[in-house]
């Protein structure tokens, strides 16, 4: 808040006219008023004694409404109102209209800011008012006594004159490696005003005399304020006439975003345009500060320096740096430009640049990106080096060209286009001879999102690679392909309507691993929907779909060779009882399929088909005690009652459906089957007990649970088994257990298992995982999987599906600047290390360097020939203009930290 004044003062210009216009001949001395504060805290002013007295009766031209009569003595008295004396500090403001005028008007306004003179070197602090109060720092110009000598002169144990807070031991918290921020003081400087505050000039100063027509001289406490922008200094020179002024001594610019300090400046007012000498300046949003022996500030927002230097680092600190002859900063556009520039590391010059850009923010433009370089064993050197193209606002443009010291040059490019109902990428890559694999290879991805009409979606993700091993031997580090076993080659289109939906999709595959490639839809139609009725109670559920069955079938035989077409109906009806202490959902699905065949076994039918009805009734208690001061336990008994019919399903292909694995939930689905080929006919009661701790704020902080099914018939073949089932003849599965665990808020553990019912409760399979993550930076998770008791069935190979496995991965910081991730993934069967990482973070406030080491399994199917990889990768990260390298297993790092990193900057 500004300071309360209770004096004021008017220097009107009909006065100044009236007396000027009465001059029988020039002066030596034009000055017409001379002003200083006095003790009292009002102004003392005197008109310059060379100056003849207008006489009451001269000529009517010279005079002017509000002026004073000829004979009244001109004293600080007779210019302000009789008010009570203050001890209060008065200054001079004026307001002043940017068009040209021969009138000017000073008048006492409440100052945002009124600085005290600090000129006396024995003073340690300097003092100034901020929002009504005083706010002291210690004095960074002592040794010049309060004048200005340039940059090197100032102090650098105190940064506040460059907005610098330094947070308060702890306040940073982990992760953080910067001592402060900056931070912009609360000035009055809304951007948001009208033309004519905007162009309205104010200033203020403790002292000032005004020569007649001319310039006006400030002393002390100086603002100088145009719409946002503010000047202040200690002395300065205002020229009315071209809307120009000088300042001088501890002079500092101030604009939302933008502070420059200097030991002088001038400054065209009109134009908006101002030079500053031996300055430093800030970009608070961008963290960005440097110095130059001169800083213009243009008008269209643009900053333009020379001989100075940039960086993104701390106060204090010159860990990296730019130093340029000449620097233009486009705040507005989000990038900056240096020329002769000279990269530093701790003032150390090691690379010359005869242009050099760089962005400031998120804003897209042309250029390069940084390299990415990294090494392996089999494939030597391997540097990428990005150009982006930022065509238009709605399409750009990623040209990388990458050298590897093995293989070759790879062209690999990614195009994004966006209009007003899509989004599509293009993402190719090829390389014309891969000296290792003696041929030209290449690589296809497609994505698109779209919304064309009213209630239609649209999707395309189609993924193509000329060989097999492309993605093993050359990644995608800069395109988006997925490296996946079956790559998909997807176009849909759906339709939204009102409680209904309508889907076509058309899905393919390029398989990848050698293995037998999935069922291609070549198409899928499917018609979705819901009625409901009695307040939601009851509900209506019916799906309609047609799909045709396509593969490559020639190296395939018998039933897998299969092809064919598809209708499958599935309507249901159901009702939910639901009360705070128990809940019923009775439900009817019919299922049913009709299949039209090429290429099936001799001995099936050309159009099977299967159907039968599917009942449910799914009940629920709920019991309710308080355990302990804060807690409340419940036993959750569940029952659900399954029948199936049972039918030959033996003719049957298996387009889409599989056996569903054992586990606690599955054992409650209804057909035993993913996809809509298969129904397990049973019937069975699932039962189930559970039991869960809640806090006060009804928060679940553990549960247990163990779930059984219990089967009134067999099962008659393969098509017929349960999750679980060995032969069909099963009077019960075995136990389905699980539990999880908030051992602390930030402690988690979790459990599910398979206890066999006939061998004295043998642990068949079991999966462990421990989770510690106290905060965003800190992760320690471990989990142990083991299916080595499993009861394989005869078509399934028990070496291949046997598993026992540890994984454990880290992310700590050790400090504010060390940060370590890691990741160990061990078979124990087998006694191969499937993949290891370990990588070690240095972080300052500017910079980061990160060192990766990796050995992995390239082929997780454990044949006889395993081949194992290592990878060395290095990547810097730099605030402010981004990051090169390679992280190394960039999939395995995201799967550690459980997200992307900031490509521009990972701070």
């Amino acid at each position: 808040m500004p300071f309360k004044r209770a004096h004021s003062f008017k220097l009107m210009l009909a006065v100044a006219a009236a007396v000027a216009a009465s001059q029988a001949a020039a002066q030596d001395d034009p000055r017409l008023w001379n002003c200083d504060l006095n003790a009292a805290g009002g102004w003392d002013c005197e008109v310059t004694e060379s100056l003849p007295q207008q006489e009451s009766s001269g000529d009517t031209g010279a005079q002017s409404r509000n002026a004073p009569s000829p004979a009244t003595s001109t004293s600080a008295e007779a210019l302000r109102p009789a008010q009570p004396a203050t001890d209060s500090p008065s200054s001079a403001t004026a307001e002043v209209n940017p068009a040209p005028t021969d009138r000017l008007t000073a008048q006492t306004e409440p100052a945002s800011q009124a600085a005290l003179p600090s000129n006396d070197p024995s003073q340690a602090f300097s003092c100034s008012a901020v929002n009504g109060q005083w706010q002291c720092f210690e004095n960074r110009d002592v040794a010049t006594a309060g004048v200005a000598s340039g940059v090197a002169a100032r102090a650098v144990q105190n940064y506040a004159y460059l907005d610098w807070y330094t947070f308060a031991p702890g306040e940073e918290g982990y992760g953080s490696a910067c001592s402060g921020e900056y931070r912009q003081p609360a000035l009055d400087l809304d951007a948001a005003q009208t033309l004519e505050e905007q162009q309205t000039i104010f200033l203020e100063a403790l002292r000032s005399s005004t020569v007649l027509g001319g310039t006006t001289q400030l002393e002390g406490g100086i603002n100088m304020r145009q719409g946002s922008r503010l000047l202040t200094s200690e002395v300065a020179e205002y020229d009315a006439n071209n809307q120009t002024a000088t300042l001088e001594r501890n002079v500092t610019y101030r604009e939302p975003g933008l502070l420059i300090v200097a030991e002088s400046a001038r400054a065209d007012l009109n134009a908006g345009n101002a030079g500053f000498q031996n300055a430093e300046y800030v970009l608070h949003p961008q963290h960005m500060r440097g110095e130059a022996e001169a800083v213009e500030r243009f008008g269209d927002a643009r900053v333009v320096m020379t001989n100075g230097r940039v960086t993104f680092c701390e106060p204090g600190s010159n860990d990296w740096a730019i130093e340029t002859d000449d620097l233009e900063i486009h705040t507005e556009e989000g990038y900056g430009e240096a020329r002769h520039a000279t990269f530093e590391i701790g003032n150390v010059p090691v690379l010359y640049l005869p242009y050099f850009y760089f962005p400031i923010d998120d804003t897209r433009r042309s250029g390069f990106l940084y390299p990415a370089l990294g090494y392996s064993d089999t494939d030597g050197l391997d540097i990428a080096t990005p150009y982006y193209f930022n065509l238009a606002p709605n399409y750009d443009d990623t040209f990388t060209p990458r050298y590897n010291s093995e293989r070759g040059l790879i062209l690999e490019n990614e195009f994004r286009y966006l209009n007003g109902w899509s989004m599509n990428t293009l993402s190719t890559a090829y390389i014309n001879d891969d000296r290792q694999y003696g041929d030209s290879r290449w690589a296809l991805g497609a994505e698109h999102t779209g919304n064309p009409f009213n209630n239609w979606y649209t999707l395309i993700d189609y993924r193509r690679i000329s060989d097999d091993d492309y993605l093993d031997d050359l990644d995608t580090t800069n395109l988006e392909i997925a490296k996946e076993d079956d790559l998909d080659q997807i176009a849909s289109a759906r339709y939204q309507g009102d409680g209904w939906n309508f889907t076509g999709k058309v899905h393919q595959y390029q398989t990848i691993d050698g293995g037998i490639e999935p069922y291609e839809q070549v198409p899928a139609l499917s018609v979705t929907g819901r009625e409901v009725a009695l307040n939601g109670d009851a509900q209506l559920r019916y799906l309609a779909e047609y799909t045709y069955f396509d593969r490559n079938n020639d190296d395939l035989v018998d039933a897998d060779r299969v092809v064919g077409s598809r209708i499958h109906v599935r309507p249901s009806v159901s009702y939910q009882w639901d009360r705070p202490w128990a809940s019923v959902k009775p439900r009817l699905t019919y299922w049913y399929s009709q299949y039209n065949l090429s290429d099936q076994p001799a001995d099936w039918s050309k159009s099977p088909s299967l159907g039968l009805p599917i009942a449910s009734l799914d009940s629920t208690i709920k019991l309710e005690r308080a355990y302990g001061n804060n807690l409340t336990q419940t036993l959750e008994p569940r029952i659900k009652l399954i029948h199936a019919a049972s039918e030959d399903q033996s003719e049957l292909p298996d387009f889409d459906s599989a056996r569903l694995d054992f586990s606690y939930y599955n054992l409650f689905d209804e057909t035993g089957f993913s996809g809509n080929d298969n129904v397990a006919g049973t019937t069975q009661a699932t039962l189930a007990l559970s039991s869960a701790f809640y806090s006060e704020s009804g928060v679940e902080r553990a549960r247990v649970g163990i779930a059984q099914a219990h089967y009134f018939e067999d099962r008659e073949s393969d098509t017929q088994l349960r999750p679980g089932d060995v032969d069909g003849t099963e009077s019960r599965s075995n136990l389905a257990v699980l539990a999880s665990w908030y051992i602390r808020p930030d402690l988690r553990f979790t459990h599910d298992s398979e206890l066999d019912d006939e061998d004295n409760l043998k642990m068949v399979q079991q999966n462990y995982r421990l989770t510690y993550r106290p905060d965003d930076t800190r992760l320690i998770y471990l989990s142990y999987r083991d299916n080595s008791g499993t009861r394989f069935d005869d078509q399934r190979d028990e070496d291949e599906n046997e598993i026992r496995q540890t994984d454990f991965a880290f992310r700590w910081p050790v400090s504010a600047q060390w940060n370590m991730i890691g990741r160990w993934q061990e078979d124990l069967l087998r006694e191969e290390n499937i993949e290891t990482l370990l990588g070690v973070e240095y972080t300052s406030c500017c910079w980061k360097v990160r060192v990766t080491g990796r050995q992995y399994v390239d082929d997780t199917d454990f044949g006889e020939d395993i081949e194992t990889k290592t990878g060395v990768f290095l990547q810097f990260v730099l605030r402010g203009l981004g990051s090169f390298g390679q992280s190394g297993g960039r999939e395995f790092l995201e799967d550690i930290t459980g997200e992307k990193e900031d490509a521009r900057n990972a701070f």
